[in-house]
């Protein structure tokens, strides 16, 4: 799939989309581990079990989730394809002007992966 030329403020809405899914995804993660916190709180468990859950987000979530958006894997546009497609980001989101030059990427999630099995195996 051929790159697309942007323009500098093209590049610059996807960086800040990239942020944006980043956020979300990260947050609705740190929210799980802050469960874990009140947990612990409350004493239903102990500070070695809240210690591996921090672990567990670090090693598994934090980390797929840093490489996806931070690890420079994949270019911007795969990157918000990928946001949408997993639901971190909604077209609405999207300035207009981008859309038909995410679409041809988005197309591709679309076209070689099944959704549920997608969501099932997020982190």
């Amino acid at each position: 799939m051929s790159q697309p030329s942007l323009t500098k403020p093209q590049r610059r809405a996807l960086r800040e989309l990239g942020a944006l899914a980043y956020d979300r995804e990260l947050s609705a993660e740190l929210a799980k581990v802050e469960s874990e916190f009140a947990r612990w709180r409350s004493g239903s468990i102990d500070a070695f079990e809240l210690e591996s859950v921090i672990h567990r987000f670090h090693q598994g979530p934090a980390r797929k989730l840093h490489s996806r958006y931070c690890g420079g894997e994949l270019d911007l546009l795969f990157q918000v394809a990928a946001a949408l497609f997993h639901g971190a980001l909604t077209e609405r989101d999207v300035p207009p002007d981008l859309l038909p030059v995410i679409e041809p990427r988005l197309a591709f999630f679309r076209a070689n992966y099944d959704c549920a099995e997608d969501a099932r195996s997020r982190p």
